[in-house]
């Protein structure tokens, strides 16, 4: 896969990725008006997870020039469980209530998170670039 075709990968990437904050942002602001001012921090800041962990990274990855489909999907897995996992928690604290399920979608996503970060540093492909 030449170094054109990772860019454009990670650049539709980097665009999801500002789409899924700005949505977060909004869920956020939408439920804030109906939650009778009861606020959570995990529903606050929802949004950072594909902020950081989307943008930032899959920006930083374009200068790297490393790619691996199965970390790509395994990352992407990692942050879609991140996001959910923090929006279910913010959603349960609003409502009063106590789950111990919510834990587990942080434990998945460290999970996935690791595995994805060994095989892409690990196994990645470094495109060369060839003038």
């Amino acid at each position: 896969m030449s170094t054109l075709d990772i860019k454009k990968i990670y650049i539709k990437t980097i665009i999801f990725y500002i789409g899924t904050t700005l949505f977060c942002i909004l869920f956020n602001y939408i439920y804030s008006l109906f939650s009778h001012n009861v606020s959570s921090i995990y529903m606050q800041y929802a949004f950072m997870y594909s902020l950081i962990g989307g943008v930032v990274f899959y920006t930083i990855l374009i200068f790297l020039n490393i790619y691996n489909r199965v970390a790509y999907n395994l990352y992407n897995a990692a942050i879609a469980t991140f996001t959910f996992g923090s929006i279910f928690q913010g959603i349960v604290d609003i409502a009063g209530s106590d789950v111990t399920y919510s834990k587990n979608y942080f434990i998945l996503g460290f999970l996935l998170l690791g595995i994805s970060l060994v095989i892409l540093f690990i196994l990645g492909k470094k495109t060369v670039i060839v003038k």
